[in-house]
């Protein structure tokens, strides 16, 4: 009788062991990247208008806040950032890294009319996988 359990045991223990069924998947290792934004660069917005930021993959939401500024010359402008649904991880780790898109307003409604800023992206902004994004600076300028 011990014996035909500890077959048993065995037999049912070799199945989750199929070749090509990975136990773990691989861990991401890719630093997220930032595809567009808009304005582009040297671009412009109206004073109140949106900036969107579209990272190649899903970012971590707690690294956004901290991790993206915006200056008038010296002085960082107060934002409100826009994050959109968490995706279905299930769904969408079978097609690999989707576009993330994050929507950033002055948090007092405007940005000043007919003025240069600059969009900094800090080292702080991470993936999922804690892949930090290489710092980025856009020049950006608002219309009348």
């Amino acid at each position: 009788m011990r014996r035909l359990l500890f077959a048993c045991a065995a037999l049912s223990l070799t199945g989750c062991l199929d070749p090509g069924d990975p136990v773990l998947g691989v861990r991401d290792e890719d630093p997220p990247s930032v595809e567009s934004t808009e304005p582009a660069a040297n671009g412009e917005v109206a004073a109140n208008g949106t900036l969107r930021i579209t990272f190649s993959e899903l970012m971590d939401e707690r690294s956004l806040r901290p991790g993206i500024a915006v200056f008038l010359d010296r002085d960082e402008v107060p934002l409100r950032i826009t994050v959109p649904p968490t995706p279905d991880f299930e769904r969408d780790v079978e097609r690999g890294d989707v576009p993330y898109t994050v929507s950033v307003n002055a948090e007092s409604g405007s940005f000043r009319a007919n003025s240069t800023y600059t969009l900094v992206l800090r080292t702080l902004l991470t993936d999922y996988e804690g892949n930090p994004l290489p710092e980025a600076r856009i020049l950006f300028r608002t219309g009348l």
